[in-house]
């Protein structure tokens, strides 16, 4: 089971197309003489100033390339380059957009910014990219929050989270998961707490100095023994229970004592040198069981 992730990008916004205005002199509005000055040169360069009522203007334009810079009655600027354009700033710039900003690249985009680079947004920063999304920093990262912060690998398309980290990793809250979590060592320092159980695989666990209580202790009796098992239930094996010098106080007289498989020092030298007189005219004692403990 997954976790469901309240992320969700949000839709892209409407108002980010735009086209190319219409000159202010159109064959539906053209320039009233004698209100338009034009000079024109030999190749075609041409300067308008037009003084039509309404629809005054100033077009540059170029005459084998038209390129051109026309500025209209309505105080709109439009500057088109038909080829490469280059803006170079020996000083600072400035630039105050009161409206929308919109800018459309039909091919790649490079940005350098030799110094720093600072970006303030007071509103929303969305950011949507339809394929790969890389992210290099030959420093350190920061990433903060005020409030809930949220990463998703769309479930819906079976994408993965993955965390690498040369040395560790450091969480500093309380990790919720819904699904199961696999991996080599699990260390904690305190305890592992598992509602349904703990599952430790083929090796089962290994402790050096630690205990293991099922269960729940009475008062009297510690949560965990070092090199101690505590069970409030009985212990069931299959095969055997091991214990070299065993002590089994309370056993019933069922199935050969329940111990059937049992294997200790003490018990199975007993059980399996002992002797009994044959009740005979022949006198003399039996010899060792034929079935001795395993």
């Amino acid at each position: 089971m997954a976790l469901s992730s309240p992320f969700k990008l949000p839709e892209p916004p409407t108002k980010g197309t735009w086209t190319e205005p219409q000159s202010g002199a159109t064959t539906d509005n053209p320039p009233q003489y004698p209100y338009n000055n034009i000079t024109q040169t030999e190749s075609g360069h041409s300067i308008e100033m037009d003084d039509t009522p309404n629809q005054e203007r100033i077009r540059i334009q170029h005459g084998k390339k038209p390129s051109f810079i026309e500025l209209q009655a309505t105080g709109d600027v439009i500057h088109k380059i038909v080829g490469d354009g280059y803006e170079i700033i020996a000083g600072n710039k400035n630039i105050t957009i009161s409206g929308f900003c919109n800018i459309t690249i039909n091919g790649d985009c490079n940005m350098h910014v030799v110094g720093d680079k600072n970006e303030k947004i007071d509103g929303n920063y969305n950011l949507e990219v339809a394929g790969k999304f890389n992210l290099r920093s030959h420093g350190d990262i920061s990433v903060s929050g005020d409030d809930d912060v949220s990463i998703s690998a769309n479930e819906n398309f079976g994408g993965s989270l993955r965390l690498s980290a040369a040395e560790n990793l450091y969480l500093n809250g309380d990790l919720d998961v819904g699904g199961s979590i696999t991996c080599d060592t699990l260390s904690a320092e305190s305890r592992v707490n598992a509602g349904m159980g703990v599952y430790a695989g083929p090796y089962g666990f290994t402790s050096a100095l630690g205990g293991l209580s099922l269960g729940m202790p009475t008062p009297t009796t510690p949560a965990a023994v070092p090199g101690c098992i505590f069970t409030v239930g009985t212990i069931n094996s299959l095969v055997s229970v091991n214990a070299p010098i065993g002590n089994f106080p309370v056993a019933t007289n069922t199935l050969l004592l329940n111990a059937i498989w049992m294997k200790d020092i003490v018990n199975t030298a007993m059980h399996d040198h002992h002797m009994h007189p044959v009740l005979s005219k022949d006198f003399g004692v039996t010899g060792p069981p034929n079935l001795p403990f395993i």
